[in-house]
């Protein structure tokens, strides 16, 4: 039997009542954060251009986009609540591949409430769609692969297109296609991925608002994938087969398709792979960040006391032009670039979508701090991810009171490396508090919290999409206009 029929297999099998409890747990935590950060995404420039586009490009009114109570067609919305999840780089990642939430959950979403289907049916979803996706980040190249005794550098290809599987198998599962059907939908899709464009991005200033790889075509590409399937299309079952499948076409380094079947039914991987952000930030400034704010909080250091920083962190974005520029032009610049992560920090705004408000992408207080800042990659960064991949160890160096206040870490917040590291789910429910707070009011952001952690009791998702719409929906509240850069 092919792949492709193998995982349509997996799916169907893959029943709210056949998994396990963690799985449970870890979808509806991954449906917690995704939400808060999109509600977020909703109050930024990002947020703002997606909901326009999306209103644009809408037909029939069938699914909502989170919180900004607007009712578009099932590809309009999971476009728009696409762009609002990693709007501002807070979303999760499940390492390997990296980021792929806000592509596989947002089709789910609108599929789910389009079709009334039950809050246990997208749990399943979620974890069908990002157990996929974890195994394609196994079996294919990732850009955290080591060789021994050379340094990482962001390879000449790579990128999140291989989601689009776990995120279409989701998305037609909710729809009720048969395998057949699924089976020429995941493989309609893979010939309908975008190309792994992150590296190109890495090395592009200024950053453009489509990223890595752009949410919301990724979301729309899962559904048409499943409506053309539907229609009649036939599909590529054997895009995963061969010299010439997916990942040759693709760029792939690697293809090892026994890491993507390897006890399939009897191991779920990406609870144990999930990683939730404390900072709207990419995750390789984050051992920095912990260490900034820790050493500021202990020696009561202020900005105006530091002559300059050094850190040190991953080898392979160090350099990257996207992460060690000392200007701020776009949204994307500020998500990325770690002298502006590291102003955020030590001027003590707290991490949230106030990063990225204009005023502070425009600060010249904030944008005249970076210049303090120097950026080098951590020397035993390699010899570290070899034996042990959750390791992502970072240094700063403060230099202020003609004193060096030097701290270290090996593992970030939000790691489920260590209890100590991972985020708790109190932790995860003030993060989304925060999140909300311009969209929702408090009373509604616990109402929806409560409802997420027992998302099992819900019979019809429709119901709970409409209970995370803003109930703040004036202008000064919902659309602020503060980060336009």
């Amino acid at each position: 039997m092919a792949l492709i029929p193998k995982l349509v297999e997996f799916g169907e099998r893959s029943r709210f009542e056949n998994l396990p409890t963690e799985v449970i747990v870890e979808s509806k935590r991954i449906l917690l954060d995704s939400i808060g950060c999109a509600l977020a995404g909703l109050t930024v420039d990002k947020g703002h251009k997606a909901l326009k586009a999306a209103r644009a490009m809408s037909g029939a009114s069938e699914s909502m986009v989170i919180g900004s109570g607007d009712k578009l067609s099932m590809g309009a919305a999971a476009f728009a609540n696409g762009e609002l999840i990693n709007a501002i780089d807070f979303d999760l990642l499940t390492i390997p591949p990296g980021h792929v939430t806000p592509y596989v959950l947002p089709a789910s979403l609108a599929m789910a409430e389009g079709q009334h289907r039950s809050g246990k049916d997208l749990i399943a979803a979620i974890a069908i769609s990002h157990e996929v996706s974890t195994r394609f980040g196994l079996a294919m190249g990732y850009y955290r692969d080591v060789t021994p005794g050379q340094k990482l550098t962001l390879p000449s290809i790579s990128g999140f297109s291989s989601t689009i599987f776990g995120g279409t198998l989701a998305s037609s599962l909710l729809r009720g296609l048969d395998a057949r059907q699924t089976g020429y939908a995941m493989g309609l899709a893979g010939h309908m991925a975008p190309a792994q464009s992150m590296s190109k991005w890495g090395r592009t200033v200024p950053g453009p608002d489509n990223k890595y790889l752009m949410s919301g075509w990724m979301a729309q590409a899962e559904l048409t994938a499943v409506q053309l399937a539907e229609a009649g299309y036939s599909g590529d079952t054997e895009i995963l087969e061969g010299e010439h499948g997916f990942w040759r076409f693709m760029g792939s380094t690697k293809w090892n398709p026994d890491a993507l079947m390897d006890r399939l039914y009897d191991e779920w991987k990406f609870p144990a792979v999930t990683i939730y952000k404390p900072y709207p930030h990419c995750r390789n400034t984050h051992t920095i960040l912990d260490c900034i704010f820790n050493l500021i909080e202990v020696h009561e250091i202020t900005p105006e006391e530091i002559d300059r920083i050094v850190t040190y962190s991953d080898s392979h974005t160090a350099k990257l032009p996207l992460y060690s520029a000392k200007t701020i032009q776009t949204p994307s610049d500020a998500q990325m670039n770690t002298a502006y992560a590291v102003s955020m920090a030590i001027h003590g705004l707290r991490p949230g979508p106030e990063w990225h408000d204009d005023e502070s992408l425009r600060s010249k207080k904030y944008l005249a701090f970076m210049e303090k800042v120097q950026i080098e990659p951590h020397p035993d960064f390699e010899q570290l991810l070899t034996k042990e991949p959750q390791s992502r160890i970072g240094k700063v160096e403060i230099f202020a009171r003609g004193v060096t206040f030097v701290e270290e870490r090996k593992y970030r917040k939000g790691s489920p490396a260590t209890p100590e590291t991972r985020m708790s789910d109190n932790d995860l429910a003030d993060k989304f508090r925060h999140c909300a707070s311009r969209v929702l009011s408090p009373e509604r952001s616990d109402q929806v919290i409560t409802a997420i952690m027992d998302l099992e009791t819900i019979g019809d998702v429709a119901k709970l999409a409409i209970l995370w719409q803003g109930d703040m929906h004036d202008e000064s509240s919902r659309n602020t206009g503060r980060s336009r850069v």
